[in-house]
């Protein structure tokens, strides 16, 4: 019984992004509100879902980095100023900006127009962008949070060396690189 309440209980404690990344309208609604503000100002991009991640890839994916992970979508709070924070994949409308050739995995064949960014969560609610890269990658690219030395919130592609990290830099961030990469 004692068991079974406390499943419950961690269940319930879950966070958001467990269950947000399918469609804008299972963000949290602050997180909805801030995309869909974000979204008007670059009507060429759209909301990555989790669905159009080669589902094989997924599972494995989650099988490495966890049950709860959503490849396009993470919260935390990155900038370290105690306020949460939220970062998103987001794809440009249209078909693949380029394909790398038949010799390539097709799950890695072609390259897509994305654009990362993070949404600062500010004092006095809301989020507001505090950093946008644009970037071509497979649909089988996605954002990680490592929990070793201090929390790193990272970009990468599955399966590959592909990858860069976002620090936190003044009222933005900045791109920095593995030493060992």
């Amino acid at each position: 019984m004692i068991k079974s309440a406390l499943a419950l209980f961690c269940f319930l404690l879950l966070p958001a992004e467990l269950l947000a990344q399918k469609s804008v309208s299972e963000l949290p609604h602050a997180h909805s509100s801030a995309l869909q503000e974000f979204l008007t100002k670059r009507p060429d991009l759209k909301f990555l879902s989790e669905q159009e991640m080669d589902r094989a890839s997924l599972q494995d994916m989650r099988k490495n980095f966890g049950a709860r992970l959503t490849p396009y979508y993470r919260t935390g709070d990155f900038n370290r100023d105690g306020i949460l924070d939220f970062a998103m994949i987001l794809v440009k409308e249209g078909p693949p900006s380029r394909d790398l050739g038949p010799d390539i995995d097709e799950t890695h064949r072609h390259r897509h127009s994305l654009t990362v960014v993070i949404f600062n969560g500010q004092k006095r609610g809301g989020y507001r962008a505090a950093f946008v890269k644009n970037i071509t990658g497979p649909l089988v690219s996605f954002l990680y949070v490592t929990f070793e030395k201090r929390k790193q919130l990272y970009f990468a592609v599955y399966e590959t060396d592909e990858h860069f990290i976002m620090s936190p830099a003044g009222n933005g961030y900045v791109v920095e690189y593995d030493r060992d990469n």
